[in-house]
């Protein structure tokens, strides 16, 4: 039990520490204290509602990302287009957005822009799909 913690908590913890090691590094390299730029940094994210809701909001798009790959990678396909997905389906959202006319209650436009951002993003499913068809004909 012990080793299978360690195993789990080694690698994180090592990646952070040089992590900090090479951002030290760059902060001096550029004249500044590495405590006084880390101080800003968590003040200026954590330090009022305004950083922290741009956390959550940058977060919560990237983790729902991380999450759909993950979930692919459980069901055996690998997808390395993720970040585009996201980008395409954000965009296709957005362009039906500008389209329909404002009022409409959120109940009914909501459903539209998630089938939107869906469309938009399915080509990479479908041309992985059709790849895996058409190897699997060649066998």
């Amino acid at each position: 039990m012990r080793e299978k913690l360690e195993e789990a908590l080694l690698p994180p913890i090592v990646a952070l520490l040089i992590a900090f090691i090479v951002g030290d590094v760059l902060i001096l390299s550029f004249g500044q204290s590495p405590a006084a730029v880390y101080r800003l940094l968590l003040d200026g994210t954590w330090g009022n509602a305004y950083g922290f809701g741009q956390v959550l909001y940058k977060a919560t798009t990237l983790t729902f990302t991380g999450l759909a790959v993950g979930l692919a990678l459980r069901a055996g396909l690998f997808n390395i287009g993720a970040e585009s997905q996201l980008a395409a389906g954000g965009f296709a959202a957005a362009l039906v957005g500008l389209a329909l006319p404002t009022g409409l209650p959120t109940l009914l436009v909501l459903p539209i822009y998630l089938i939107a951002a869906a469309l938009a993003a399915a080509p990479s499913g479908w041309c992985r799909a059709c790849s895996r068809r058409n190897l699997a004909r060649m066998r």
